[in-house]
């Protein structure tokens, strides 16, 4: 009986020990991450990634079909205007050549006899020796000679033409970007072989969200930055805007670089930032701060109160937004300090408090 008295009355103490520390809870103030609003802006960069393209790209490819038996230029290889690129069998094509110069002798020399008989009956004729209709017959018959002539000698100029259809070369100075065939390969028409950039001027070609195709126009300055390339803060200019919306409900825009660096290749991701017109001054804030509303046009901030160390939920009307900055219309101003981030964890009228080394 003793020992059961003994742990009743510790059990009793232990107990009484944990109501004193259960009514006892510590006060906990959150510390927000603050950010002072400053420095109304009229204007919003977007940033649009994309892909840098040579300003002037070609796809070669033969006139003629055949059978590639040369191959005289390779990916990445600068070549001069003119340059070999690709060559075709042309045995069939000489002997299409030599059918059509033989047709358009065989042609010419029948006119010639045509025109020797029409000679000697025109001089009958004039003597009273056959009718005019007979004189008639002869000039036909000339005179379709004549037009098989010039049927020849277009057939011979196209064979020609072929001939020299069998060896591709560069149109202009650039730097072949890749190669589609190999030798013994069957080449149809039109079939891409090669792909040839002009050398220097390169353009960013990006795709822009549909609502700006009527912020956007040609001449507009832009940033193209390629974090893969030193030196590349480029300036440009947009050249073109597309008028076509794609499945993913983006135009497609492309911007000329000025004087871009030697690193920069066509291929390469980068990416470009125009700054576009709010038509309205607003107070750039971070993304993260905003309280989003039943609707994309209502949306709240929580502002810190330095008198009283609560937040105070803010409504506020965001005129844009890039990235993670929005420009905000009305509810805060200038020197105003808001909460960047955890927003969820927030509520109206909450105490809190800065981070020991906010100035």
């Amino acid at each position: 009986m003793k020992i059961l008295t003994v742990f009743a009355m510790a059990a009793f103490i232990l107990a009484g020990c944990g109501d004193r520390d259960a009514a006892a809870p510590e006060t906990r103030v959150r510390a927000i991450e603050p950010f002072v609003v400053h420095g109304a802006e009229t204007a919003i960069d977007r940033r649009l990634p994309g892909l840098i393209q040579a300003a002037e790209s070609t796809s070669l490819g033969f006139a003629v079909a055949g059978t590639v038996i040369e191959i005289s230029a390779n990916t990445g290889e600068r070549v001069e205007e003119g340059a070999l690129i690709a060559r075709l069998d042309d045995e069939p094509y000489r002997l299409q050549v030599e059918t059509a110069r033989a047709q358009m002798q065989r042609a010419s020399a029948a006119a010639a006899e045509r025109r020797s008989d029409l000679d000697r009956q025109r001089q009958l004729y004039e003597g009273g020796w056959i009718s005019p209709a007979a004189l008639e017959q002869f000039e036909t018959a000339y005179e379709t000679a004549a037009s098989d002539v010039r049927a020849a000698e277009a057939q011979l100029g196209q064979a020609q033409r072929n001939l020299q259809r069998t060896v591709l070369r560069a149109p202009y100075t650039g730097v072949i970007a890749g190669v589609f065939v190999d030798p013994f390969e069957e080449a149809s028409i039109g079939m891409r072989v090669a792909e040839l950039n002009a050398e220097g001027a390169l353009e960013i070609l990006v795709d822009a969200p549909d609502r700006l195709a009527g912020q956007l126009s040609p001449g507009m300055d832009a940033r193209v930055e390629a974090t893969t390339v030193t030196g590349c803060g480029c300036v440009g200019r947009i050249v073109e805007v597309g008028r076509d919306v794609g499945g993913d409900n983006a135009i497609p825009v492309t911007i000329a670089i000025d004087n871009p660096p030697a690193g920069l290749l066509p291929g390469m991701a980068a990416s470009a930032t125009i700054s576009l017109e709010t038509g309205e001054a607003g107070l750039p804030i971070p993304f993260a701060a905003i309280v989003a509303g039943p609707d994309a046009s209502q949306a709240s901030v929580f502002v810190f109160d330095r008198e009283t160390s609560v937040v105070r939920l803010v409504p506020v009307t965001p005129i844009g937004a890039q990235g993670d900055v929005v420009l905000i219309s009305g509810g805060l101003s200038d020197g105003d300090i808001i909460a960047a981030a955890g927003t969820g964890l927030l509520r109206d009228g909450q105490q809190v408090r800065l981070p020991a080394d906010f100035e």
